[in-house]
């Protein structure tokens, strides 16, 4: 075994020395108002705490010099009490001999987040956060103080790395690591030391919790309920849940923009990583269900991230959100090789990108199906076109022939009345004057008594027409006027020249509700001696009428 000392120095000061050992390290960091003295390469004790020396290392293997041993013996029998010093540094002992080795201890990560920030601001590397145990209901029933240091930090980054990032540290992950169980001597604060991760089961939990909600939601029937709903064939309305200002927003308006199609795209800001993810996405999904018949599909979107940024998506109150939503749901999140419980409810796409091409192939392949539709529609028409012109020139023909036959026929006819007819005229024409004769008799004897009668009745007519006249004038005079009087006194212009003013509109229209001139509106208000021409700051709440 490598030397371990404890030797007295004539500055009554107690100098430990041994080969390097990160527990022995840890150990004596637990001695009160240690220090390292870098000159001499030992750690240096006031020599008042030999008790706590001389206890706290004669079980590691140390020996000590005579001087450090009668100041032992003096203490140990002056010594009535202990200091809490002494006492911590018995609990550490006790500590130490019942977790004599590392221990993996599994719980959920608590407080880190908030522990990176006072790090960057004080330029520590000492991480302090919590790890806790909550139950089925979500509760927290148990907690410990962890601690990782700068060293142990960097290890375990650096593993995390070598992995290719498969997740982050953070609140909220439940983690598998390996811990020295310590007391913090100064402070007498229980605490465990992280020194490694086991990051396999970081990702299996993350897998378990993601399969269990799948099969919850097969066995409900949920599973393909929202992926059975018909897809529109020409998905132009467009609602997409994502990060404002992110990649993944740029990348689908982008990809739908260069379609060339016109997408009317709604974007509804939603949080996509951290405990505010399920919140934030359901009232995204909320106002899109609300707003159902405005939309043909909605979009939900994020780029690429470690698995356990894209587990925020591993939620069973979201895989329920979109299985009963109305309307189809594309799901674009993370990579190719990315799945959640999302991408198994919804349609999935590999990748922001790749959700909107699924819209533009889906328009695409609707337009080739038109145009393709449209090209048998014109090539039955020019078949049915060229069919009715070879139909119509045959028509043609047989009418010319038989126009001819007919024409020939009434040439023919036309002859032989030609020779008969001047006969037929004449005895026609002789028994025609007579009739004229009588006609004309008669008609002048009927004409003369109608005149007659019509000149009695329009002579009575008149003699009648002309008070009847007279008094139906004098009525709607009366009429007119009391009209013109009220018309009068309704007039707008006599409540202008009281003192009020009619607010138009530019364009001549009255304005009657606020809502009409919202804030930058011109407006003219005709008053009693001219025009005043404004500009609206808006309405006010409180002063519309009921």
């Amino acid at each position: 075994m490598a030397k371990r000392e404890v030797a007295y120095d004539s500055g009554d000061l107690l100098r430990i020395r041994f080969e390097y050992d990160r527990r022995l390290v840890d150990l004596v960091k637990g001695l009160p108002e240690r220090r390292w003295d870098g000159a001499r390469r030992c750690w240096v004790v006031p020599a008042q705490h030999v008790v706590a020396v001389v206890e706290l290392l004669q079980g590691e293997g140390f020996t000590f010099d005579d001087a450090t041993l009668r100041m032992y013996a003096r203490a140990k029998d002056q010594l009535q009490h202990l200091t809490v010093s002494q006492l911590n540094l018995q609990v550490k002992s006790a500590i130490q001999k019942a977790f004599p080795n590392l221990v993996w201890l599994v719980g959920e990560i608590s407080g880190l987040e908030r522990a990176r920030r006072r790090t960057q601001q004080r330029a520590s590397q000492l991480l302090h956060f919590q790890l806790v145990e909550k139950n089925e209901q979500g509760q927290v029933i148990s907690r410990v103080e962890a601690v990782l240091t700068g060293e142990d930090r960097l290890r375990v980054e650096e593993k995390l790395a070598r992995a290719g990032d498969p997740f982050r540290l953070e609140d909220e992950v439940t983690v598998r690591v390996l811990v020295q169980v310590d007391i913090f001597v100064p402070w007498g604060a229980y605490r465990v030391l992280v020194k490694d991760l086991d990051i396999s089961y970081t990702l299996g939990e993350v897998a378990r919790r993601r399969e269990e909600i799948i099969r919850r939601l097969t066995k409900e029937g949920l599973i393909d309920r929202n992926k059975s709903l018909p897809f529109p064939l020409v998905p132009l309305r467009v609602g997409l849940i994502t990060s404002l200002g992110s990649d993944a927003e740029r990348d689908v308006l982008k990809t739908l923009r260069e379609s060339g199609f016109a997408f009317q795209v709604t974007v509804h800001g939603a949080r996509v990583q951290g405990p505010y993810t399920e919140p934030s996405v359901l009232n995204a999904l909320d106002w899109f269900r609300a707003h159902a018949g405005e939309f043909d599909v909605v979009l939900i979107c994020r780029g690429g991230g470690s698995r356990t940024d894209l587990a925020w998506f591993d939620s069973e109150a979201l895989g329920r959100a979109v299985a009963t939503f109305p309307l189809p749901v594309v799901v674009g999140i993370g990579h190719e090789e990315d799945f959640s419980v999302l991408d198994h409810v919804g349609r999935r796409a590999k990748t922001p990108t790749a959700a909107a091409q699924l819209l533009v192939q889906r328009v695409q392949e609707s337009l080739a199906r038109l145009e393709e539709s449209l090209g048998r529609v014109l090539s039955h028409a020019d078949r049915a076109l060229s069919e009715a012109r070879k139909a119509h020139g045959e028509r043609v023909r047989r009418l010319n022939l038989a126009a001819a036959g007919k024409l020939a026929e009434a040439w023919r006819d036309l002859g032989r009345l030609s020779r008969t007819l001047p006969r037929v005229a004449g005895v026609a024409l002789g028994r025609g004057r007579q009739y004229l004769v009588l006609a004309q008799e008669r008609l002048v004897r009927s004409v003369t008594r109608e005149l007659q009668g019509a000149e009695e009745a329009l002579a009575s007519a008149a003699d009648r027409l002309v008070p009847r006249s007279l008094a139906l004038l004098a009525r709607e005079g009366q009429r007119l006027s009391d009209r013109e009087k009220r018309l009068w006194a309704l007039d707008p212009r006599r409540v202008v020249e009281r003192g009020y003013a009619i607010l138009r509109l530019t364009g001549g229209g009255v304005v009657t509700d606020p809502r009409e001139a919202p804030v930058g509106t011109k407006l003219r208000a005709e008053i009693k001696r001219g025009v005043l021409k404004l500009v609206s700051e808006g309405g006010e709440e409180g002063h519309g009428t009921a």
